[in-house]
């Protein structure tokens, strides 16, 4: 028999009422639907749509069979499908009730590279944009009037084609840590106006600085410019390296975390990171190409750092930013809105007149440091620490396709998808390299519903198949291409939105196995190794809106497969590469083959577009 893990509600989590008390951000929120709970027929036959890519008949047939023992009458699916509606009925998403837990909280890897996600920052080229501390004290300021903003509740709601979107994430953005704990990490939350200070991160030392006053009213820029001044101008020698603890595995970071909090002294200093607002790292570094910057932003060295807080940034000495996310309570799409907003509003300052403001409003600080006490168990953690992790950074294969050829503008000119357009185009360059499809998984989100977060979106489908097998065929003409090449962005766009529209199959799969009672035999149809290797994901993708960064990324999910986080802009396109090195895959020759589908995909496009006239 075998037992199904149960996940609580961490009870540290504060409850949060879903009416609007202050502006309009969360006006929607008590009006948003609940997360629907799929038919059974539905997703049972949208399960079997998926797996046949990849079967023999044989296979398939047998696949079919488990399928309908499982969906019949009287069924052991139409009992757990029947608990799943009942579980269902009185809570808010009743994929909630365990996702953060199972998907984030309770994983024991490190949170860097096996989590986080991280954004690297367009370069502005303005003095400004090309100087540490006053880059440094805009990204402060202005992220905190975005605080403020979220705060006084006065953003505006999210509404996207007539919905309003969920913005429970919102409540998670500021003054709060993921904290090591025991089976299941926690998420503590502070009460931001008892914490107006973020922590500035300067040659391993933590620092805090204020940006509020006394009367809570929100410091100028000059005044956070002179702070993190002083900071530079600090004498205190390079710190040991505590950052790095939070790179380790959860458990080793927890018995690390249980030695330090011994001592009264660590554990104010430690609390005193939970609840700041965010952090901003102050790296000596240089970095240059792209390639060179998405891995600061991502790992940096893993000591100037603490992976724990769900807003990090990172700013260089030659002024290049970037932004790591903790994910366990957001996903990226706040974290964007955020980024966005703080980098579109330095690129409207006035160098020439910060400048002028600085110097005519410089004073002498001293920075509030804050204080360990590191006894000599710690000491070796942070040591070995170091160690684990510069092997883990170099165990990885990263690279960065940054395609200037085209972007979403030319794309849309195909009357296709962009979207949809990049999947089928990371679908042709991983068949070329591999001669293989393999399951591939997309994020959709599933913002419409009350507390909903994500669907798997499943890219590969007959239709992508049948796509990559024309175009790397010598025999088929353009009209092949071009037809096979439409249906399969057809296919895509429509799993995308009924995943959206939380009737995936991923996540409903998920909630009829929490139905298990103890004692109960799992499911025929969840022990067949092909629902395994369906939800196996070779490649794992997703994209973000944005015009100011130049990369994001992540990690692969599995040793065997490829992360590619990508960007469609209008006059370019991104994808960032991640895997393992020996396991037989290579970031470089991807990078290649995506550069020779997205050639051949433009050039045979191009063909259906009407013909410009001579002059």
């Amino acid at each position: 028999m075998i037992k199904t893990l149960r996940f609580n509600k961490m009870s540290i989590n504060k409850q949060f009422s879903t009416s609007a008390l202050k502006g309009d951000l969360y006006k929607y929120q008590s009006k948003l639907p609940k997360l629907p709970v799929p038919t059974l027929q539905e997703t049972s036959e949208k399960y079997l749509k998926t797996i046949e890519p990849y079967l023999s008949q044989e296979q398939l047939k047998k696949s079919k069979s488990l399928v309908a023992d499982f969906v019949k009458s009287g069924g052991v699916g139409e009992v757990l499908q029947n608990r799943l509606i009942e579980f269902a009925k009185d809570k808010d998403n009743w994929l909630a009730e365990w996702w953060d837990d199972y998907a984030y909280l309770s994983y024991r890897d490190p949170v860097v590279p096996y989590v986080s996600y991280f954004f690297n920052h367009k370069d502005i080229n303005t003095k400004i944009g090309k100087d540490q501390l006053l880059k440094s004290s805009l990204i402060a300021y202005y992220t905190t009037k975005f605080l403020i903003e979220v705060e006084n509740e006065t953003l505006e709601p999210e509404i996207i084609k007539g919905n309003p979107y969920c913005l429970n994430a919102f409540r998670y953005m500021f003054n709060n840590s993921r904290v090591p704990h025991e089976g299941s990490d926690l998420t503590k939350m502070y009460n931001g106006k008892d914490h107006r200070y973020f922590i500035a991160i300067f040659k391993n030392n933590f620092y805090k600085v204020y940006h509020h006053d006394s009367n809570d009213e929100l410091l100028s820029k000059t005044d956070i410019y002179n702070q993190l001044l002083a900071i530079t101008l600090d004498n205190q020698p390079k710190g040991e390296g505590l950052g790095a603890l939070t790179s380790l595995n959860r458990d080793e970071w927890l018995k690390s975390y249980n030695s330090l909090v011994k001592s009264p002294i660590n554990e104010a200093s430690l609390e005193s990171i939970f609840a700041s607002s965010f952090v901003i790292c102050l790296d000596d570094n240089t970095p240059i190409t792209i390639e060179e910057k998405s891995k600061n932003n991502w790992h940096g060295d893993g000591q100037n750092r603490f992976f724990d807080k769900p807003l990090e940034y990172f700013v260089s000495a030659n002024g290049n930013s970037g932004f790591l996310g903790e994910h366990s309570k957001m996903d990226a799409t706040p974290t964007v809105q955020l980024n966005n907003y703080v980098l579109q509003e330095i690129s409207k300052e006035d160098s020439n007149q910060f400048i002028n403001d600085v110097n005519s409003n410089l004073k002498k600080l001293t920075p509030e440091s804050l204080k360990f006490d590191i006894n000599p168990v710690v000491r070796q953690d942070i040591k070995d620490a170091i160690e684990k992790f510069d092997q883990t950074i170099a165990s990885h294969d990263e690279e960065v396709f940054q395609y200037y050829g085209y972007g979403k503008n030319l794309i849309k000119q195909f009357k296709v998808s962009p979207d949809a357009y990049v999947q089928m185009l990371i679908q042709l360059a991983y068949y070329k390299m591999t001669g293989k499809v393999r399951p591939t998984y997309e994020s959709a989100a599933t913002r419409k519903y009350l507390k909903g977060r994500t669907e798997t979106g499943r890219s590969v489908s007959n239709e992508s198949k049948k796509f990559v097998e024309t175009w790397t065929s010598f025999e088929s003409s353009n009209e092949d291409k071009i037809a096979t090449f439409q249906n399969a962005c057809k296919q895509h766009v429509k799993y995308l939105v009924e995943a959206a529209d939380g009737k995936g199959v991923d996540r409903h799969f998920f909630g009829l196995q929490q139905m298990l009672q103890p004692g109960e035999d799992i499911p025929a149809v969840f022990k067949d190794p092909v629902h395994k290797y369906s939800s196996t994901w070779y490649i794992s993708s997703s994209q973000v809106p944005s015009e100011y960064f130049q990369s994001w990324g992540w990690s692969q999910v599995i040793d065997e497969g490829f992360g590619l986080a990508y960007l469609v802009n209008n006059d370019w396109l991104h994808v960032h590469i991640s895997c393992k090195k020996g396991n037989g895959l290579r970031s470089d020759y991807l990078k290649y083959y995506l550069t020779e589908a997205a050639n051949e995909l433009r050039d045979v496009l191009k063909t259906t577009l009407p013909s410009k006239a001579k002059l």
